[in-house]
């Protein structure tokens, strides 16, 4: 232990000593750790970005979607799923757009027919007001729910509740404005309003016929089998399963977590062909380094230093400088961190699991690309290395 001491303590006198050659050495590694780092780092915040919006949601939610131009589903069709799943609430769902001209610009406003129960499904609070009840959505009243960039967009210094909107050429009276709650996978939450579903079915615009539905399974644990009854009762009524889709958010949330790791992987794998190339910097400044000290190795023999002592001290000396640039390269990515986070308001998280290959990355590079100049320093006759000028 004290001999890899004395050689830990003389591979750092000669990086000292060579401080500004080390720098420029371990470049390629800093960079290739960096990179590897940063883009891992993006990745998997990505990754839970996306699984937060999706459990923002409802982790227990599954959406229909009936594509047949001529087949619908009947009106009790939820409560023959509901006989042999626990369903905890249901919306139906159509929707349309209109466009508004507001000094000069148009602005897209998604209008979505929905019952009393969408708010809850989806997780929907409310900034103002209330959302839709039951009397609303059985009477047809002609009341609207706004996203939270609306008021301001429509009725900018007004008394937002109680006043009227028109929709396609009809006046809704507003009785909500939902919390701010970002853009998501569906778009923009905060430009969509919200009117009853049977009002939306004859207004022009809107489909009458409803082919997406929202359910919520009593429980996150349950959705797999709400999910199964709901595709068998689906394939009872179609005769393709073209015709129809349904999926959980656990699926969706399978899937886009299993293309966000590829993708951070192949992201990683290429910016970690860097550290090769450092590696390979760092082999030819060790074959420099074993050419010029080739007195210092030949008295170290000649005084009695085997093979393996001459191995060792050139070994630590190469993978000391590839730590040193995976340690340098890990401060500039957590600086890089910050940066990005603090530039586009994405949090993008440190990935410990993304510094210990890194770390551990750099310092195989410095073990492969050192042991072939460290090889040829204890291969070399103290007497040819005495005479080496």
């Amino acid at each position: 232990m004290s001999m890899i001491k004395e050689y830990f303590i003389l591979a750092l006198k000669s990086v000292w000593a060579h401080k500004i050659r080390a720098l420029l050495t371990t470049l390629g590694v800093i960079i290739g750790v960096s990179s590897v780092i940063l883009l891992m780092s993006l990745g998997n915040s990505a990754r839970l970005e996306a699984a937060n919006q999706i459990r923002s949601i409802g982790s227990n939610l599954i959406f229909v979607s009936i594509f047949d131009a001529q087949g619908s589903l009947p009106n009790d069709w939820i409560s023959l799923i509901e006989e042999q799943a626990d369903i905890d609430a249901y919306s139906p769902l159509i929707s349309s757009s209109v466009s508004y001209q507001i000094e000069g610009q148009n602005i897209d406003v998604s209008i979505s027919g929905v019952n009393e129960r969408f708010a809850y499904i989806n997780s929907l609070d409310m900034q103002l007001g209330r959302f839709l009840n039951e009397y609303d959505v059985e009477y047809n009243t002609p009341v609207v729910v706004l996203g939270s960039k609306i008021p301001d967009l429509l009725l900018p210094n007004q008394s937002i509740i109680g006043s009227t909107i028109i929709i396609k050429g009809i006046p809704f009276e507003v009785i909500g404005v939902a919390q701010e709650r970002g853009t998501n996978f569906s778009g923009d939450n905060d430009m969509m309003v919200y009117i009853p579903i049977d009002y939306a079915s004859i207004m022009s615009g809107f489909s009458s016929v409803n082919k997406t539905f929202y359910i919520a399974a009593n429980s996150e644990e349950n959705i797999d089998f709400t999910l199964n009854r709901v595709l068998t009762y689906l394939s009872t009524v179609f005769p393709s399963d073209n015709n129809y889709r349904a999926f959980s958010q656990t699926q969706v949330l399978g899937v886009l977590e299993t293309i966000l790791g590829l993708l951070t992987s192949l992201l990683a794998g290429i910016a970690s062909i860097s550290l090769v190339v450092g590696g390979i910097g760092i082999m030819n400044i060790m074959l420099v380094t074993v050419r010029e000290r080739t007195k210092e190795i030949g008295i170290r023999k000649a005084l009695g230093a085997r093979q393996s002592q001459i191995l060792a001290q050139f070994l630590i000396e190469a993978v000391l400088i590839t730590t040193l640039g995976g340690l340098l390269g890990l401060l500039v990515s957590y600086v890089g961190t910050l940066v990005i986070s603090w530039i586009t308001d994405f949090n993008v998280v440190l990935g410990l699991d993304a510094v210990i290959l890194s770390l551990v990355f750099s310092i195989t590079i410095g073990v492969i690309f050192g042991l072939y100049p460290a090889y040829n320093a204890s291969k070399l006759e103290p007497v040819e290395a005495l005479r080496f000028e």
